[in-house]
């Protein structure tokens, strides 16, 4: 199952409502989305910004709440993957939520019908011999806990990602595939969603505690998926990270592009991460949709060259391990060396 985009739930829907009003939307335009919002540039949009999606027949619309990394043209696309989406499917995407029961502001994941490219195989990750085909000092995979795939042979990094700012659904849904990661296994923490994955000092309360609990074993290290959420956490964030390394864990941290989205003091937080001796990875995220075919580079946050003064190593995170290469040559121009990677794909 891939999952294509998040929906926010507004007054009034139902799954079956859902899914009725996605497929009746499959093949919209994105000028038919910016005519419909009365859009006089269709490229300026913003996140969180609420669209009007019109279906075919022309006789309603919808509501879509803009998530990161969003255009018109990519919503489009989107919706048309999900042509004769079903409410049991959405369901079986988010298996935490009573079918019967959502409430307005709910995130809810959907998932593609139509996927004729989207999911990776082991022949496209690995070669004959099951190494990875594109070889690097580190291999990672995202491990999505909501859906069945494959180990990504010769990874030396496992992480089981489930998006949650909240260690008890975390720890829940991750252990679905822990026992199954192959190479070190981490646990992640947070997510892209600003409802349900954004930090806070109270979820950076709980992963603590977490750690002095022992909560976290069968893991050998901790991925702070830090996209969204409350700004001057920079020192929480130390904190932790000295917290869970003095607990015997590796850390890894992974942001949106080349800083996080969704926190105001980002370049301050970044400056931090940058500096921290108790980080082992940082891993940007070259993609906003995770169905990109190339890198995507483009992020006005913080400039790229900035990662050159990083104690820790950079492991980008990448679509496909096929990207790499490319990602060498970007990031050494920038003056940055890279150790690795983590596919975001899912190897089957």
């Amino acid at each position: 199952m891939t999952i294509v985009f998040k929906y926010s739930v507004q007054p009034g829907d139902s799954l079956s409502a859902i899914a009725n009003n996605i497929s009746r939307s499959s093949g919209v335009s994105g000028q038919s989305i910016a005519t419909a919002n009365g859009l006089a540039d269709a490229n300026l949009i913003s996140l969180g910004q609420t669209l009007k999606i019109p279906c075919n027949d022309g006789a309603a619309y919808w509501n879509y709440q803009v998530g990161p990394g969003d255009t018109l043209s990519t919503i489009a696309a989107k919706i048309g993957r999900c042509r004769g989406l079903s409410w049991s499917q959405i369901a079986a995407a988010n298996p935490d939520i009573n079918p019967d029961i959502i409430h307005a502001g709910q995130r809810l994941l959907i998932p593609a019908t139509e996927d004729p490219a989207a999911t990776a195989t082991t022949s496209t990750s690995t070669d004959a011999t099951g190494q990875p085909a594109v070889a690097a000092e580190h291999v990672g995979y995202w491990d999505w806990t909501w859906t069945d795939s494959a180990p990504l042979p010769g990874a030396d990094i496992a992480i089981a990602f489930s998006g949650w700012a909240d260690v008890d659904k975390a720890i829940t849904d991750s252990a679905r595939c822990r026992d199954s990661l192959q190479g070190e296994r981490y646990i992640s923490l947070g997510g892209g969603s600003e409802t349900t994955g954004a930090f806070s000092r109270a979820f950076l309360d709980q992963i603590d505690q977490a750690i002095v609990q022992g909560r976290f074993s069968g893991y050998k290290g901790l991925a702070y998926d830090i996209e969204t959420g409350e700004a001057g956490l920079a020192n929480a964030f130390a904190a932790s990270f000295k917290r869970a390394k003095a607990a015997g864990f590796k850390v890894l941290v992974t942001v949106s592009h080349s800083a996080p989205y969704g926190i105001a003091d980002r370049v301050v937080l970044m400056e931090s991460l940058f500096s921290d001796g108790n980080i082992d990875f940082i891993s940007p995220q070259l993609y906003s949709s995770g169905q990109e075919s190339h890198n995507d580079y483009a992020d006005p946050a913080l400039s790229w060259s900035q990662y050159s003064a990083a104690k820790a190593k950079i492991i980008p995170s990448l679509v496909s391990a096929t990207n790499y290469p490319d990602a060498q040559r970007y990031f050494a121009a920038q003056g940055v060396t890279l150790s690795g990677y983590i596919q975001w794909k899912q190897a089957g």
